[in-house]
């Protein structure tokens, strides 16, 4: 390793063979580019950011977690992850290399299902998949089950955030102060 100064006095360290170290401080995005990675709307001057979390919960053991925003362009998925002490149940789904009806047992048809993404598990009491799928359109979480005595959970939070609400209600102060004062203030 050696030190190299910058101005300022900083000290940053460097390894010889131009790697990156853990200083590294990476690639500066373009602030318009870093606003559509965050996701959101602007309607009537509200600046509006919608993100939803899918969680399915299988005998208090089996967890699927999906996280997505919600951007004018579609939507993105944040994350997909699997919880599974059990060792017994597997993904399926785009990007995954595994399609529902790969791992669908004898009677059971999700053909209907096949471009979900989500989680199967068949143990000693029968087969068990949760699904999520999110479009522009709809928030979807499902579960299709022939195993007796699995409790299942599942829960959809949709979260939104107003950004710019200050902004706006120092707009509307403004125009109830220009309208109050007509003639005078314009």
């Amino acid at each position: 390793m050696a030190s190299v100064e910058v101005p300022g006095s900083e000290r940053f360290w460097t390894e010889t063979r131009g790697e990156h170290d853990i200083y590294y401080r990476g690639e500066a995005i373009e602030e318009g580019d870093l606003a559509s990675l965050r996701g959101g709307f602007r309607i009537g001057g509200m600046e509006l950011a919608f993100g939803a979390e899918l969680t399915t919960l299988i005998d208090e053991q089996v967890q699927l977690v999906s996280l997505v925003n919600i951007t004018p362009s579609g939507v993105d998925l944040v994350s997909r992850t699997l919880s599974d002490p059990t060792g017994q149940a597997s993904l399926v789904g785009p990007g995954t290399g595994v399609r529902i009806t790969d791992l669908t047992p004898n009677g059971v048809d999700l053909t209907g299902l096949a471009g979900f993404s989500g989680m199967t598990l068949e143990d000693t009491r029968g087969f068990t998949a949760a699904l999520h799928q999110i479009t522009n359109s709809a928030i979807l979480s499902g579960v299709v089950t022939n195993a007796s005595g699995t409790a299942i959970d599942q829960r959809i939070d949709i979260q939104v955030r107003a950004s710019n609400v200050g902004q706006l209600q120092m707009a509307r102060q403004r125009q109830a102060i220009v309208d109050a004062f007509p003639g005078l203030l314009r």
